[in-house]
């Protein structure tokens, strides 16, 4: 870090320039040390935010990483560090979008910067905002011509740019910028890979460059080989079979029969469900579509699909094929309009209207559901099917839950244990004001469909429900316990939940487990690292794990937002006490007792702060002080009387405490 931001030879330079050799050697929890001592206890430069930060971001402490670059980037918001290091760490965290806006601004507070652009570009690569990436990381590629990092960075764009343009049917100019990043990977440290090949192959043969495309897709097959990927059973490399497949494609186009038989044989020796048939180009393509979605690899089906329908006759089973898969991607509108495009060219074909209503279903349209649910009575349809959908319709969109649930109960007798008609149970048991038969519904439902997310959800909405009445009406018991396992379970599986997460944060310090309600929280702070009630609630459950140096950085941080706040003043000064910093904390509350003259807690804050420092003359006058500014406050005389008691004063102790129980008596 460039202290000379800082020119003073103070003793909070010193301290800085002491953390920033720690960092050098690597011994970054000191760092941390020093600079929380800096910030808690001095008016620290806006520096030893960036440092802090950045030491954070060293000992993989994101979150809190987060929260110092935002307090730096407070103090100095037009230099470009503070936001350059947040967008590294939102990359390092997976969350280019986060990074984009923080790495912009950096670029605009200092612009030129061929490492800022080069990150901005990963982030945009990230993005999936292939041209923005490309076009910045060509600019850091000029600013920067010998730097091989950033070049290699620039030839992925291009790859990822390349592919995306194919994909908007610019075949032309996709082949051209995936042939460059071939013939100048080498150069860059990039080798070649099967992943480029496959991107060539595809592209070649939709440009009819039938050749070229046959020597990406072997040469994509030899790599695999080579690398060992797709080993079988027996140990030896059976390349991959969606690259055969490919090459098979492409030899029945160019008329080559006899080799593209050849490979499909060689698929079928690991295959057994490889058909024998007449192969022909059509028949390889729409093969590979359905061994994706058996093997439920959903996106590469779905782009399977696309790719068919551009450039295929439109066939209502590949309508079929790619609803499924972007029904999986939880792309519940796209999937419904495949599915009426294929029902017109086929409207009576049943299989479709069976697809139509699971994705009304799940994507909620129940206006689609209903219709879909008429045409499948009216072709006949399977009567279970049927009946099942149109009674969890019914319990959908009546109102009248209590008729809801006489349904449900006779639907599950009759129709047996069906994961969506107990969930639709435990529903409108919750809707009646019954948690506890919620509850158990919600239950079943799991153990029949263990990442049934709803079912999750309405089981902890139950218990929550349960946890306000008293344990003793209820029959269930161990709520707390039950109910902090069922967070904790849901979001290991969905843990992008930020609402339940916060939820599961407060329950947490509700039950007095503030060591994982601090692990909550932070997780938290990744997506509000500003958020001032946020900080709070962090800084309390630091306090109350004793960690309270760390609160006291967050509390001073607070106080520069609100430094009337005589509350956050006293929390900030009891945390800086218990840190050591006791001379510190009496310098803050003698300053603020000049500020603020009229308050009584400054005074009585400043009390108990000196009996602590065995300071008793002082803390006697401090407790008077309080005393006379708020002659209702109880407490000066409390402290007073147990002072007395400690040193044997009983005539002290008794005058004490009738003047606190009269000052009881007033505030009744």
């Amino acid at each position: 870090m460039n202290t000379s931001l800082v020119e003073r030879d103070t003793q909070a330079v010193r301290k800085l320039r002491a953390a920033a050799e720690a960092g050098k050697k690597g011994n970054y929890r000191a760092a941390v040390k020093i600079l929380g001592d800096l910030i808690c206890e001095t008016d620290a430069p806006p520096e030893a935010w960036l440092l802090l930060g950045r030491s954070f971001h060293a000992l993989k402490d994101y979150s809190r990483a987060l929260a110092a670059f935002n307090d730096f980037i407070r103090h100095r918001p037009t230099a470009g560090d503070g936001y350059l290091f947040a967008g590294r760490t939102y990359l390092t965290l997976g969350m280019p979008y986060r990074a984009v806006p923080f790495l912009r601004k950096a670029l605009e507070n200092s612009p030129g910067d061929s490492r800022t652009k080069a990150m901005l570009g990963t982030a945009y690569l990230k993005s999936k905002n292939s041209q923005a990436a490309v076009h910045i990381l060509q600019e850091a590629v000029e600013a920067a011509p010998a730097d091989k990092r950033i070049y290699r960075a620039y030839l992925n764009a291009l790859l990822v740019r390349g592919m995306r343009l194919c994909d908007m049917k610019d075949y032309d100019l996709g082949l051209q910028m995936l042939r460059f990043v071939l013939e100048n990977g080498e150069e860059a440290g990039m080798p070649d890979n099967t992943f480029l090949r496959l991107a060539l192959g595809r592209a070649a043969r939709e440009t009819g460059n039938l050749e070229e495309a046959l020597e990406h897709f072997t040469r994509a097959l030899k790599i695999t080989k080579d690398d060992g990927a797709g080993s079988g059973a027996d140990g030896k490399a059976e390349g991959d079979r969606r690259i055969r497949w490919s090459r098979a494609s492409v030899l029945i186009a160019m008329g080559r029969n006899a080799e593209a038989s050849k490979e499909i044989e060689a698929i079928r020796a690991h295959d057994e469900d490889v058909p024998e048939l007449p192969w022909n180009s059509e028949l390889v393509d729409l093969f590979v579509i359905r061994s994706s979605i058996e093997s439920g690899q959903w996106r590469r089906a779905a782009k399977s699909c696309r790719d068919w329908l551009r450039s295929r006759e439109d066939m209502s089973i590949i309508r079929m094929f790619y609803a499924e898969a972007l029904r999986n991607l939880s792309n519940f509108k796209s999937a419904h309009n495949h599915l009426q495009r294929g029902l017109e060219k086929e409207p009576g074909k049943l299989e479709l209207w069976y697809a139509d209503i699971l994705v009304s279903w799940e994507g909620k349209d129940y206006k689609a559901l209903k219709k879909a649910l008429k045409a499948a009575q009216g072709l006949n349809g399977d009567p279970d099917i049927i009946n099942r959908f149109s009674i969890l319709l019914k319990a959908k969109t009546s109102k009248d839950t209590q008729g809801n649930i006489t349904l449900l109960l006779n639907a599950i007798r009759s129709l047996g244990p069906e994961p969506e008609l107990m969930n639709a149970l435990g529903e409108a048991f919750l809707m009646e004001g019954f948690p506890e038969q919620a509850r158990r519904w919600f239950e079943k439902t799991i153990r029949l469909k263990d990442n049934h997310e709803s079912a999750r959800l309405g089981e902890i909405t139950a218990l929550e429900a349960l946890l306000s009445l008293d344990e003793a009406q209820s029959a269930v018991k161990n709520i707390p316990t039950r109910l902090g396992s069922r967070y904790k379970a849901y979001l290991k599986r969905w843990p992008d939940n930020l609402s339940l997460r916060r939820e599961r944060a407060l329950f947490l310090v509700r039950t007095f487990e503030y060591t994982e309600a601090a692990a909550e929280l932070e997780k938290l702070l990744v997506w509000e690292p500003s958020n001032p009630s946020l900080r709070r609630v962090l800084a309390y459950t630091y306090r109350k794990t004793e960690r309270y140096r760390e609160a006291a950085m967050f509390l001073k941080a607070l106080l520069k937002e609100k430094p009337s706040d005589i509350g956050l003043l006293i929390e900030y000064t009891g945390c800086l006490e218990r840190a050591g910093a006791a001379h510190y904390a009496q310098a803050v509350l003698e300053k603020a007792r000049d500020l603020f003259a009229s308050s009584g807690d400054i005074s009585l804050a400043l009390g108990i702060l000196n009996i602590k420092q065995k300071h008793t003359e002082k803390a006697f006058d401090c407790f008077r002080e309080a005393a006379a500014l708020n002659t209702s406050d109880p407490r000066p005389y409390q402290w007073m009387a147990d002072v007395y008691r400690k040193y044997g004063n009983a005539a002290g102790v008794s005058r004490c405490q009738k003047e606190a129980e009269r000052r009881k008596k007033i505030n009744k």
